[in-house]
Parts: C-alpha cells; structure tokens; sequence
C-alpha cells in the first residue's frame, strides 16, 4: 500500500495543533504554544498568520519533518461562506472570506492562510476539511418562524462527520447509507440529523439548541429583548452573555466541566440540577432530531469531551435510548479527522471540491408537468449541492434555468433558443418528448446535452451521430425490456395468460416502441395484444370499455405523456377493473398493480453526475448510462383487490409495497 505523509493544521486562539502523518498513522503531533503577550500585540487574529506559519515550521524542522516530501496540508476551516460537507482546495477567495470573517472571527479562520501559505512554498496541495460553516440544512429545516430570519448552520461539523464515519466503519456499514444522529459535547454543543451522510439539520452551535460549559443555548426571546432594552447591557455584554459567559459559567463562574461533575456526585444539588438539566435538554434536541429522520434512525452518537461525563451520558441513554441504539465515542481527534480527509483525496476515495467557482448556466427543459419531472429537478439539485454548488443564494454559483414547454413545439424551440442565447455550460433535457426535440437542435451544435429519463436509446438514434457532429450529447435511460417487466411480475402469478390489452400513444417515439416490443413478444408466445391509443384522458374511459369488450386479462400501462397526466381518479377506473403493470413506477400508488422499473431518482443522479464532469471540464465515461438497479412496486390494496396477495407473497421477491 502507498503510503502518504500528511501534514495537519488546527489553530486554537493561544495555540496551533499540528500533525503529521503517514496514512492513517500519527508520526507525531505536537501543541505549538505561542506567546501570549506576542499574541496581544495584534488587534486582529488575521496579522498573527505570519508568526504562527514561522512557529510552525520551526516545530517541524525540530521534529526532523522534511516538508518537501509532504503530499499533502490539510486545515481546520473557518467560518467561511456557507458549504456542503467534504475536502475542499483552499483558494483565494476562501482565505479572502476567512480573512473577512463572512460568518465571524476564530482563530480557526487562520487554518487556510497557514495551510496554503506552507503549500505555496513548497508546493504542496492544500485543503479544508468539514469546516464549521458547513451547511446542509434542508429546505424545512431553514425556516424560523419569521420572515425576516432565516436559519442557518454552524455546527462542530468535522468531529461529527469524523466519528460517524469511525461509527460506520465500526458495524461495517457505509457511511452514506446509514441515518444517524451524532451529538457532539463541548464547549458548544451542536445535535445534527445525519440522512445519508448529509446533516439536513442541527442547532446552530453558537445560539441554538442545548446549553454547554459555556454558551447559553436558546433562550426565552422576550425576557432577552427586555434584557437588550434594559440600559445596562452592551450589545457586545450581551453577545458575550450567550457565548462565552453562558451555560456553566453563568451558573457557577467557570466552564469546569469536570468539576461541575465532581460537586453533583459530592451531593451539590444546584450543580447536580444544572447538570442534570443540560442532559435533559440535549435529550429534546436529540429527540428534535429524531422527528427530522423521521423515526428512521440506524443509531444515537455520542462524541465530544463531555461523552466522557459518565453521569452525563447516563442521564442522556435513560431519556432517549428507546429511539435506537446509543454508542459514545469519547473525546475528539480533530487532527486525525483532518488526515484522513486528506488521505482519501490522496487515495482517490473522494474528489475534492472547489470553493471558489466561475458561475455555470445550465439550462433544464421539460416537456409538460410531471411529477416524476419534478422529481428528477429535486434529485438534480441535491446532487450539485452535494458537489459544492450553490443555488439561489447570495453564493450562488451554478444557474439553473428551468422551462416548461407545456406540449408547445414553438415554446420549445424558444427555450432551446434562450439557451444559446444564454451561453449556457449544458442543457439537460427530461422526459423522451423533450429530450427528441433537443436532440434534433442540438446535432449540429456543440453544446452539451444531457437527455435524462429517456425509454431508451433508439428513441434518440444519436450513438452513431448519423444525423450531426455534436459528439457532446449523452444520456440516462430507464427502460427495462418488456419481456423481462412480464416475467418478474404478471407471468410469475398467471403462467397461462392469453389476452393483454395496452394503451399507447400514436406520436410518441418511446410509446410507440413499448408498444412494439409488446405485439412482437404477444406474437412470439402466442399471445394476444390488444392496443388502445389514447391521445387525452378521456380516452381512458373509451379503453375501459374496449378491453372489457376483449375480456383481457391484464393490463400494461405504457410510459407516455397522456399516462403520466393523467389524475388518479380517471387512472383508478381501469386500474380497478383490470390487475395492471404501469411503466410509470408512480402510477402504482395510483391504482396500478405493480411495476417493475429503473428508480428514477437513480435515472436523475446519473444525469446530474454526468452534468457535473462536463462542469469540471471532464468527459463522462458513458455516452448511455442505465442504474443497474431495479425495483419492484406492488400497490397492496389493489393486489387484496384482486384476491392476489398470498400468489404475489409466494411467486414475486424483493417487493416494496405500496
């Protein structure tokens, strides 16, 4: 195994924490102590980046550390501009944010400065790694309760995301794929939400959430106005009242945790109280946190210096271990935290993101409103955000410009003609309908084009590029042979089914081809097809009463425009008098029997990543691209309906009922 020597910064307001590793082991780490009278010299903690860069190399040069052969410099970050979680290339315009201090002065804003500043010099990559200002809070989780006041993030971001990676690796899991909610306890006390790896929500560690040795936590709002309009405090007393005089120094005049712990167990009933009260608020919190998981929660995190507070911790597990399992991982090792994010860039494991990006126009077309479309746009923006951009915020650095054309030609050819007036980076297309028509505009031209959730291929026809010279068109597909739909679900539980009716769409490419695909495999086992094309939803009721007329069997609700529109209530009528296999995965819950499909949030994310290479200037490996998984959906009360259940139990696997 290669092995890669990391060097790692965390300044503190009187120190700096270094260390070196190699891979995941410390060779060393080491406090550099600096001067307190040096430090007051200063007025602002950006003049000391200079000394303590000094200090710093003097420390390796006396550990006999060879800088030149460091491979890479990882920093603690700031608070900087607001980011999704991950290894970041520091840059200018994040040292000119830390230097500002966009979101506050810490000494941990000096991280990048140094980190770069030692990179520079000996050309060495640096990076940031899950720095405080990390913000992933979901679209819910923003709203305060007025209007004037959004909610943001500002939590202890690198220890959280580090131990519930520890915490994963432990039960052998992947960290992407567990929910979790990781309570990190300090000097500040921050409860986030883990969904996937993403923290959806978390108190804001400076004036949200439980209170800690020495922050106050929330508090009651109009008692703090009456305190603010007193006359005898500063705005700056105040400030200091919720961060730095709160919590336990308020109450006993210093943030001795350890002898706050001590006096409670020595019988001191105000300190027992106090102690006793901040478990019971971290509890809520955690509690909070549970509703934003919504119950689904693989595991309760407990990390932090005060995770070694065995009273603590106890008093925690009594209130909220029957929510799930509760695991505490004491202390905090930021350097190391810092090395390893290092070591999976240096690994290849994970890319590392960009601060600092010229603003992208990527222009996204659809044919009409969908619900699944609207899907697909939600998957898309989750995953550039995911990717480090920004989206309709004062950082903003990725435009999405979105149009419906509402079934026009004229409309969409005007869109696709807005895009180029635009300039935009790429176009991503959804649905067949609009994909076909993007493609005919765009075969001459060399703006990338990203077709998503297309039936397949061949409703495009542009591997070859016989028609043009856009070698930049690609795409994410969803079809599933129809032979392959019919034998995971209807020939499971009828072996000897003779008469299937469909209902189509004349006009539309990838209707007709499923169409197709159906006659031709009704031929080859003998099997009869009977077709109804329907051009608008009323027709629904007309194919009801044809294929009761042709006393079918089944049903197969293709993928086309016409379907997917339809209300639930026209869709419902046939889907109840027929058992029926949908194309479309979200007609299930509307009264289809079942489907076997492509995920299409999965369709989507292949596009978005696709999207997301050529943003970077990169190539995507696959012109076409498929999700290799599959899912079975099968509506429950329809299959009662139809006196299947027990025959679906039995033949079908791996269902997700609906």
């Amino acid at each position: 195994m290669k092995e890669y020597t990391i060097l790692t910064i965390n300044p503190g307001s009187t120190s700096t924490k270094i260390g070196v590793y190699k891979n995941e082991s410390a060779l060393f780490e080491l406090t550099v102590r600096h001067s307190t009278k040096l430090l007051e010299s200063y007025s602002k903690i950006w003049e000391q980046y200079s000394f303590r860069k000094k200090e710093i190399l003097e420390a390796l040069f006396e550990h006999n550390i060879d800088v030149s052969k460091i491979d890479a410099i990882v920093a603690r970050g700031g608070l900087i501009r607001p980011i999704s979680s991950g290894v970041y290339i520091i840059d200018e315009e994040m040292i000119e944010d830390a230097r500002k201090g966009v979101q506050g002065q810490h000494a941990s804003n000096l991280g990048c400065v140094i980190g770069y500043g030692i990179g520079w010099e000996y050309d060495i990559p640096a990076y940031i790694v899950d720095p405080p200002a990390v913000d992933e809070l979901e679209p819910l989780a923003r709203v305060s309760g007025n209007g004037k006041i959004e909610r943001n993030s500002l939590f202890h971001a690198l220890n959280i995301f580090a131990t519930g990676r520890v915490h994963a690796q432990k039960i052998n899991e992947k960290f992407e794929n567990l929910n979790l909610i990781v309570a990190h306890l300090g000097g500040g006390i921050t409860v986030a939400a883990l969904n996937k790896g993403k923290a959806i929500n978390v108190n804001n560690g400076l004036d949200e959430g439980p209170f800690s040795p020495e922050r106050s936590g929330s508090l009651p709002l109009f008692k703090v106005i009456d305190m603010a309009y007193s006359g005898e405090y500063s705005k700056e007393q105040l400030k200091k009242m919720v961060v730095g005089k709160g919590g336990f120094v308020s109450y006993f005049g210093n943030n001795n945790s350890f002898e706050v712990e001590t006096l409670a167990n020595e019988g001191s009933e105000k300190h027992r109280l106090i102690f006793e009260a901040m478990g019971y608020q971290i509890s809520q919190e955690i509690g909070a946190r549970a509703t934003n998981l919504k119950g689904k929660i693989d595991g309760i995190v407990l990390t932090g210096g005060l995770a070694h507070a065995a009273m603590l911790v106890d008093w925690i597990k009594e209130r909220v271990s029957f929510m799930a399992p509760v695991y505490v991982y004491p202390g905090e090792n930021e350097l190391k935290a810092l090395a390893l994010g290092g070591l999976r860039v240096l690994k290849g494991e994970e890319s590392p993101k960009h601060y600092t990006d010229v603003k992208k126009k990527v222009g996204v077309i659809y044919w009409v409103n969908i619900g699944y479309y609207d899907q697909a746009i939600e998957t898309f923006e989750t995953v550039f955000k995911n990717h480090g951009y920004q989206i309709r915020n004062q950082y903003s650095n990725l435009e999405l410009i979105y149009k419906n054309c509402q079934g026009s030609e004229e409309a969409t050819l005007e869109a696709l003609k807005g895009f180029e007036k635009d300039s935009v980076d790429a176009v991503i297309a959804i649905g067949t309908p609009a994909s076909i028509r993007a493609n005919h505009y765009y075969l001459n031209k060399k703006t990338p084009l990203i077709c998503t959730g297309i039936y397949n291929t061949d409703v495009l026809e542009f591997n070859q590029n016989s028609k043009g010279t856009n070698e930049n068109i690609y795409s994410s597909y969803y079809s599933i042979a129809i032979e392959e739909q019919l034998e995971k679900t209807v020939l499971l539980i009828k072996k000897d089914i003779k008469r299937v009716g469909i209902v189509f769409k004349l006009g539309e490419r990838h209707s007709e081809i499923q169409h197709d695909s159906l006659k031709s495999w009704g031929d080859k086992n003998g099997v009869q097809i009977f077709s109804f094309n329907i051009q608008k939803e009323d027709d629904f009721k007309l194919a009801k009463e044809y294929f009761i007329e042709n006393d079918i069997e089944f049903l197969v609700l293709d993928a086309n425009t016409t379907t997917a529109t339809t209300p639930k209530a026209i869709i419902s009528d046939i889907t109840e008098r027929f058992p029926t296999l949908s194309a479309i995965s979200s007609k299930v819950s509307e009264g289809a029997l079942f489907s076997y499909m492509t995920p299409w949030d999965e369709v989507a994310k292949l596009s978005a990543q696709m999207t997301i290479q050529i943003l970077n200037g990169e190539q995507p490996a696959q012109k076409s691209a498929s999700p290799k998984d599959k899912k079975l959906y099968v509506n429950k009360q329809i299959a009662e309906r139809f006196s299947l259940i027990s025959t679906i139990k039995k033949e079908l696997s791996s269902i997700e009922w609906v």
